[in-house]
């Protein structure tokens, strides 16, 4: 099949809430399919659970966008600065990921929750001032997940809209390379002037322990600068879109949001399965293959690039019956993918549900009458950027 013969990707959603069902199509007919992505390169898509599990678990399998093969519809032109550690193999992975892992674990983001709920209730107080309608997205999502991370790596919120809109940039494709490249400089530099000043200034926060690090050898100052981007930017932006797309899915399912309100120990198992419905990565995980392998009985020859659909994955009906029924008391919902798998399995997991567990919980019995001003179908959705979720919320109450 020529690359014009191959379907175009990305794929177009029919409901706001699903994934593009053309997944389930190609997929029913061929487990791992072939794709034209943007800039021509043909690539292989993974959308069933079982494959997505073996795939994100296969050292055959590089995250480095320099590794031949590597689908460019992700990484653009942009090089990622050294201590993305997302984007890394071993023996760099490993060794950046260990610095950070302690700080994400239970104990420390449970002892964050009443922080997070001071963050909270201090947004919603202003909601309630201010009358009684408002978007959700401008004025709880961003504020609260930008908020937290801040907070958490001791960076001003001030400084908000300058990473927010650089960000916004970054990630969005319909982004020149121009436009890329310029707000990736800017970013950077904005990183590289926070680190340097922690390194000259020490404190007891998750950077200054890891200027700490830099001072045993284990991390030089390049690496500190993009972990520390890497961690304010994926921390904010993904809760920012769970919190969004979250909300606007339990407006959408009245009976069981007024179950999660009357009995609030709900909120845990309905978090997973918001997590599995929604799947916010919906560009996919790139990887190019270093070795040749079979997945899903399909070979990929080295130097062929991949997108696992971790969107896709959720709805796998072979896994989760009924996939596309949002259910807050499915059995297995906690089997989704929505953080990834494997090594490369997102290191806050810990710290997103203690954040939306406090969220979901806190917004809901302040505001018990809270429903969307506009139908689903009519908000403006983000299909152009690699997180989707909805650019605003209107809401009253």
């Amino acid at each position: 099949m020529t690359t014009s013969a191959l379907p175009a990707f990305p794929m177009p959603r029919v409901h706001p809430l699903d994934p593009p069902p053309a997944y389930r199509e190609l997929g029913a007919e061929q487990p791992v399919f072939k794709v034209a992505v943007p800039r021509g390169e043909e690539v292989w898509v993974v959308t069933r659970h079982e494959d997505v599990r073996a795939v994100l678990t296969d050292h055959r399998l590089s995250s480095d966008p320099n590794t031949p093969g590597y689908p460019s519809y992700i990484s653009g032109d942009t090089p990622l600065p050294p201590g993305f550690f997302l984007n890394q193999d071993e023996p760099d992975h490993g060794r950046l990921r260990r610095l950070i892992t302690r700080e994400f674990l239970i104990n420390a983001m449970e002892a964050k929750r009443p922080q997070m709920q001071a963050i909270l209730d201090g947004l919603l107080d202003r909601l309630e001032e201010q009358g009684n309608s408002a978007d959700l997205v401008t004025q709880l999502a961003f504020p609260m997940a930008a908020t937290v991370m801040c907070e958490l790596l001791d960076v001003p919120y001030e400084d908000a809209p300058l990473f927010v809109g650089l960000t916004d940039t970054i990630l969005d494709r319909r982004s020149t390379p121009e436009q890329v490249g310029q707000a990736a400089g800017e970013l950077m530099a904005y990183f590289d002037r926070l680190v340097t000043d922690r390194e000259q200034n020490p404190t007891d926060d998750m950077l200054g322990r890891l200027a700490a690090h830099q001072e045993a050898g284990r991390i030089d100052h390049a690496e500190f600068v993009g972990l520390a981007a890497l961690l304010l930017l994926s921390g904010y932006d993904t809760m920012a879109q769970i919190i969004g797309l979250g909300t606007a899915t339990l407006l959408e399912h009245p009976d069981q949001l007024e179950e999660l309100k009357a009995d609030p120990s709900l909120i845990p198992q309905a978090i997973e399965e918001l997590l599995r419905y929604l799947s916010i990565n919906h560009a996919g995980l790139p990887r190019a293959a270093v070795e040749d392998l079979e997945v899903g009985g399909q070979t990929i020859k080295a130097g062929e690039g991949l997108l696992v659909m971790l969107n896709a994955a959720n709805r796998d009906a072979s896994v989760f019956p009924e996939p596309d029924r949002f259910d807050i008391h499915r059995e297995n919902s906690q089997s989704h993918v929505a953080f990834g798998h494997g090594f490369h399995k997102c290191v806050g997991f810990t710290m997103a549900r203690v954040e939306l567990s406090t969220v979901f919980a806190g917004l809901f019995s302040r505001l018990p009458n809270l429903k969307m001003a506009k139908p689903l179908t009519d908000l403006p959705f983000r299909h152009d950027m690699v997180l989707y979720g909805v650019r605003e919320l209107p809401v009253t109450w």
